[in-house]
């Protein structure tokens, strides 16, 4: 039901999309108390009211017929309905009991991918306020890999100012499918006469849009950067001035790189050494107004941090980075922080995989979620006895499914929040209802630079209690009621943004969003590099310090190294976008399901000749982690390598991730390489239990 503020009205109200991490503005237009549509704000610079179609189904996301909106209790093998206020008091005792026990490092919190901004520290603070590092989330899997690689390169992660750019390299990435916002600045640098770059192993949904594509095998992608800085520093192409104020390590960058000539590169990559030139020189004529966006792509390998190392490299040494057109390096605002007062206990403690991958936990304060399982299955480092998880579905996201699962039966008490009843959710003793982003408000970034808005609260439902309401009403319950002294949402959101000087009113009237400090470019000239030596590190001392690389240094992927050529076949790619889809949210929207309702094998012409297989045959798909039976979908010659399959990732009724690696990792992020899996592919007999396609 609407809120009160809305429930007799006939108004539009301006708040932000959360179907995907871009936020899109949007209206929600409201009719004799109810809500008509939703439409995209045509008044706000960043979408200009252009929804993707995931923006155009928030409606079915928030009515679905098979949402849950009552707290749910497993009692044998069925599920009992349960009042809110008592699986609350069962949840905390039984919490209690387990900390009694194990201590408190043995609950962990689980964030999925929907819980980011004020949200996500809101979870962090209960965790640590109950004594616990052991937060989790979809980040030991997506995104802060990439982000921390470039960090250690040029500070902070930067924002593409595709507005000014002449050049724009997408690098494993498909804009048009993931981050529809992204397609539309691009498509628009495009008109204005910037040059597109496609490099990619699969010829995506984006392609047709870049005026270059270059098919690229996977996890190469650092010998390609590596080959393009040689080329760059051999003619000279590099910003001299600016390396030598502004960088550190260029000489030891330049000596290494001179390894990656393009003769090499080329059999290494699979690109030609005409086409590396292009690259490289294309990218050095538009500089210094050229800007990446380096998508999860290149980071799910076992070399994937100090590939994007180099490539973060490129745009530094051409002097791209915080110019007009390259790489723009916001400041972030200056908030209150949820963790300022947790700070002692935050150093004190540490979370399941701090010490092992010590770069990751530094950018994130969280525990390895893949390293959980470990901890639930065989108690070490110790137990993990307890998880409740909120907004994630890592049955479907995380690698080596079987063991994910098995490891969450194990559990002595496993809670989720969610809207669905996911695969996850089937596993947990409490299911308790989550407020969709109509339901709840928080303060965010993102849209333009530098800015902040408020998001609304239009509706809310018995028991869906959003992100504050729950972990503050779980936070009295096990004695720690005094870190949440905020009465709700709107309290605790006039506290974060007070050092602004700025009221939650005078934000809530400013739809398009609050600049809190104008951009400015070239800050380096004052303020330098967030990084030890104050400048861009193509040579880095504080990976040096945990005993990794200074240097971006590349090694050829698990797959290529001969371990295991001759038992497989194929190489196969997982987790390639769906324009519908989220991860594995959205799969229960009908239109979308029928449109796609299963996941199909990609695979290259004369590939599927030499295992005789037609469009829609039956295959066993087989890894070194399992097998899984799926319909074949024979591609065009150009949109994917010889040799490479892909599948993508979310779909319960095919779960790729039963087939992926959770032990062939990045040694600095921890990433799974599930963009690199060796498979072999068998025809088989017709199955009645698998899809037709």
């Amino acid at each position: 039901m609407l809120i009160k503020n809305y429930s007799e009205a006939n108004c539009s109200v301006k708040t932000f999309c959360r179907m995907c991490s871009y936020r899109c503005p949007i209206v929600v237009v409201i009719e004799q108390g109810k809500i008509k549509k939703i439409i995209g704000n045509k008044e706000h610079p960043f979408n200009k009211g252009k929804l993707c179609v995931k923006g155009r189904a928030i409606l079915d996301l928030v009515y679905s017929p098979v949402r849950i909106l009552k707290p749910l209790k497993k009692v044998g093998e069925r599920w009992q309905e349960i009042d809110l206020e008592v699986a609350l008091q069962e949840i905390s005792q039984k919490m209690l009991s387990i900390k009694e026990k194990y201590g408190a490092k043995s609950i962990g919190v689980w964030k999925g991918e929907s819980v980011d901004s004020t949200h996500s520290h809101i979870c962090s603070r209960f965790a640590f306020a109950f004594g616990t590092p052991n937060i989790f989330s979809n980040d030991t899997l997506c995104a802060v890999s990439k982000h921390a690689a470039v960090k250690s390169v040029l500070g902070s992660y930067p924002t593409p100012d595709f507005h000014n750019a002449k050049c724009i390299v997408i690098w494993g990435a498909n804009p048009l499918a993931s981050h529809f916002p992204l397609y539309n600045k691009i498509k628009e640098a495009r008109d204005r006469g910037a040059k597109v770059l496609l490099i990619d192993p699969r010829k995506n949904s984006f392609a047709k849009f870049a005026d270059m594509y270059f098919p690229i095998k996977p996890a190469t992608d650092g010998a390609l950067a590596l080959g393009i800085i040689n080329i760059i520093i051999e003619h000279k192409w590099y910003d001299q001035a600016f390396v030598k104020e502004h960088t550190k390590g260029f000489e030891e960058l330049a000596q290494y790189a001179r390894k990656f000539n393009p003769r090499y590169v080329a059999e290494e990559t699979g690109i030609s050494q005409d086409d590396i030139y292009k690259i490289s020189k294309t990218i050095a004529e538009s500089a210094p107004q050229v800007t990446y966006r380096v998508g999860v792509g290149p980071e799910h390998h076992d070399n994937g941090f100090n590939n994007i190392r180099a490539i973060a490299c490129i745009g530094a040494l051409c002097g791209c980075t915080d110019r007009p057109g390259g790489d723009m390096l916001e400041e972030p605002p200056a908030f209150n922080s949820l963790l300022a007062d947790l700070q002692g206990t935050i150093k004190k403690l540490r979370p399941i995989g701090a010490d092992e991958y010590p770069v990751f936990y530094d950018n994130r304060l969280e525990g390895h979620s893949i390293m959980a399982m470990d901890a639930m299955l065989e108690n070490e480092p110790y137990p993990l006895r307890g998880l409740i998880l909120t907004g994630g579905n890592p049955v479907l996201t995380n690698p080596n499914a079987d063991k994910v699962e098995k490891a969450l039966k194990s559990l002595d008490l496993f809670v989720v929040r969610d809207l669905f009843m996911t695969d996850t959710a089937k596993l947990a003793d409490y299911v308790l209802p989550a407020a969709s982003f109509l339901e709840r408000s928080e303060v965010i970034r993102g849209g333009m630079p530098q800015t902040i808005s408020v998001t609304k609260k239009v509706l809310e439902f018995d028991s869906c209690q959003n992100e504050y309401q729950f972990w503050s009403s779980l936070a009295k319950k096990v004695g720690i009621g005094q870190y949440f002294p905020w009465k709700d949402e709107d309290e605790l959101n006039r506290w974060i943004i007070k050092p602004l000087g700025l009221s939650l009113e005078e934000l809530a009237q400013k739809p398009e969003g609050y600049m809190y400090k104008a951009y400015k470019y070239e800050k380096y000239h004052e303020n330098g590099f967030n990084t030890p030596s104050g400048k861009v590190e193509f040579s880095s001392d504080y990976l040096a310090k945990y005993g990794y690389e200074k240097l971006p240094v590349y090694r050829p992927a698990h797959y290529l190294s001969g371990k295991n050529k001759g038992q497989y076949k194929f190489i196969l790619i997982t987790g390639a976008r769906q324009s519908r889809f989220n991860h594995s949210c959205y799969h229960h929207i009908p239109r979308f399901k029928k449109a796609v309702p299963w996941p199909l094998l990609e695979i290259h012409p004369e590939d599927a000749a030499s295992l005789q297989l037609a469009d829609g045959d039956l295959v066993e798909v087989t890894s070194a982690k399992g097998s899984l039976k799926i319909r074949v979908s024979i591609v065009g010659q150009d949109e994917i390598l010889q040799g490479f399959l892909q599948i993508t990732h979310g779909f319960d009724e095919v779960n790729v991730n039963r087939i992926t690696p959770d032990n062939i990792l990045d040694p600095v992020s921890g990433f799974p390489a599930v963009k690199s899996v060796p498979v072999n592919v068998t025809k088989i007999p017709e199955d009645t239990g698998c899809h037709r396609v």
